[in-house]
């Protein structure tokens, strides 16, 4: 065969097995010496296979192919160059398959962007919540030994109680339990309850110098009940302990009344 196919329908056809004999011979022998004509039957071959994904599975009718045939056949020959000849039907179904194709996916790969956005969306809120929950997962394990150390440095034996004693006419007690080596102030005290204004404040009167403060604090109850943990300065030890009442927010030196104090023996 000398010719190239100037209808792309005859790819189609071939590829649909409906050319037969020496028509079909003519086609393979061509195809096996040129390369740009087998390209054409691949692609006719990949319309064919859409179209059948494209279109509903319904059995032929078994005269299909003997008109289909005859219509052939009635045709003027294939490979005649600068035949004219309609449109062929496989690529006007071929053009259709594929909007239909894209019709089906366009909702597709929307729905996947879609759930693929809201996934990663749910994964940083997921991630988010780890994180607080490892935080305060930590937060908690390190209160944990903090008051681990405290009641470990309680008990042990040169820890000292300092009893604290209110002055005449004042109402209130308390203890210090006070642990020089591990700079520790560990307070239980029952105090009268003090306006929104005042608070209590915590003093270490130390052996040299002014005193040093170890925090404010109020009753946590009705009842006056009041406890507290501090931590003293390195190198610095305690003469006696004192509590005052000062403003809300406490002060750099003690300016209140003393409702509390007791040396250090």
């Amino acid at each position: 065969m000398n010719g190239h196919p100037t209808r792309e329908e005859d790819f189609d056809l071939y590829a649909l097995g409906v050319m037969e004999g020496e028509e079909r011979q003519a086609v393979e022998e061509h195809l096996a010496e040129c390369a740009d004509c087998s390209r054409k039957l691949e692609e006719a071959r990949g319309r064919i296979a859409l179209l059948a994904f494209a279109v509903p599975q319904v059995a032929p009718n078994p005269r299909l192919k003997e008109r289909l045939m005859a219509h052939v056949g009635g045709m003027a020959p294939r490979f005649e160059p600068q035949q004219q000849l309609p449109p062929a039907i496989p690529e006007k179904i071929s053009i259709f398959a594929s909007r239909w194709w894209a019709a089906i996916l366009s909702p597709l790969v929307f729905g996947l962007a879609t759930a693929t956005v809201v996934l990663w969306v749910d994964n940083e809120d997921l991630q988010k919540q780890v994180r607080s929950l490892r935080a305060s997962v930590q937060e908690q394990q390190n209160e944990l030994a903090a008051a681990r150390g405290v009641i470990n440095a309680a008990a042990e034996v040169d820890t000292l109680a300092v009893n604290l004693a209110p002055p005449p006419n004042v109402s209130g007690r308390g203890v210090v339990r006070y642990n020089e080596r591990h700079g520790m102030v560990l307070l239980n005290a029952l105090l009268a309850p003090l306006p929104a204004e005042k608070t209590y404040q915590l003093w270490l009167v130390p052996v040299q110098g002014n005193p040093i403060s170890l925090g404010i604090f109020t009753p946590e109850d009705n009842n006056g009940s009041a406890y507290m943990v501090s931590s003293v300065p390195a190198g610095v030890r305690a003469k006696a302990f004192a509590i005052t009442v000062e403003a809300s927010g406490g002060v750099p030196q003690p300016t209140g009344p003393k409702v509390l104090i007791g040396p250090v023996s």
